[in-house]
């Protein structure tokens, strides 16, 4: 058996997540029938990160096996021509038996991007959250510094079993403004569910004055569960590393 990378990106606007749902439109479920037509055997993709709908990806790795020898230097543009303009494969390559994208990742990056202009824009709309309102960047990030490092980060997790490990090291986290708005940007050895959208929701209220610059570590430290949450369209998994 093969066992073949992909470098995939996708418009998360109109997929219900990157995780198989039955009856339901996700990404994993999207390649793995253009996989399955293209090599005629059942395929199963292993993702690095399960995004939630409406998350998009610039750099979403995959993996999986096959035991058809179709040319891997051939299969990225075979694959984009089965699939749909909102979901493509950037590369492909053969790797050794023992890579997982899920196991075998050491890093995620995602960037999450606010536009903060006074109107509504059809062009950024359905990759950015529009706040309309003039956020302190400084303070923000005067906010995540205290969260870097190993933490317990259940606070900034949601549906997650009381049983499952939620100790993350975030060893990133930079706010920096643009000509329309801001971007976060987070590096940690993983996420759990929510935990971007969260920590994002809350700096919005501290970079708007209605939050204390604290209140981030005190969530963490007392086990506060943080409560707001920033719409998906804004997030995007830039990065895997390896």
């Amino acid at each position: 058996m093969r066992n073949l990378r992909l470098q995939v990106e996708y418009d998360g606007t109109d997929f219900h997540g990157f995780a198989r749902q039955q009856g339901t439109r996700t990404v994993q479920g999207v390649l793995e029938a253009a996989l399955q037509a293209t090599l005629n055997e059942p395929i199963e993709v292993i993702g690095a990160s399960r995004t939630d709908a409406g998350v998009h990806a610039r750099g979403q790795t995959v993996n999986f096996f096959t035991s058809r020898p179709v040319p891997v230097e051939r299969l990225t543009a075979i694959l984009n021509r089965r699939l749909p303009r909102d979901l493509k494969v950037l590369r492909a390559q053969e790797v050794n038996a023992q890579f997982h994208a899920r196991f075998s990742a050491k890093r995620r990056v995602y960037h999450y991007r606010l536009y903060t202009g006074a109107h509504p824009s059809v062009w950024k709309i359905r990759y950015a959250w529009h706040y309309p309102h003039a956020l302190d960047w400084i303070a923000m990030q005067a906010a995540l510094e205290p969260i870097l490092g190993e933490h317990d980060f259940r606070p900034f997790s949601v549906k997650i079993p009381t049983e499952k490990n939620t100790v993350r090291t975030l060893y990133r986290g930079i706010v920096r403004p643009t000509r329309d708005g801001i971007r976060i940007e987070l590096e940690a050895n993983g996420f759990l569910r929510g935990m971007v959208r969260l920590i994002v929701g809350e700096l919005v209220r501290i970079g708007e004055g209605k939050q204390p610059i604290d209140s981030l570590r005190e969530r963490l430290e007392r086990g506060i569960q943080a409560t707001h949450m920033a719409p998906a369209q804004g997030l995007c998994l830039m990065r895997v590393k390896y």
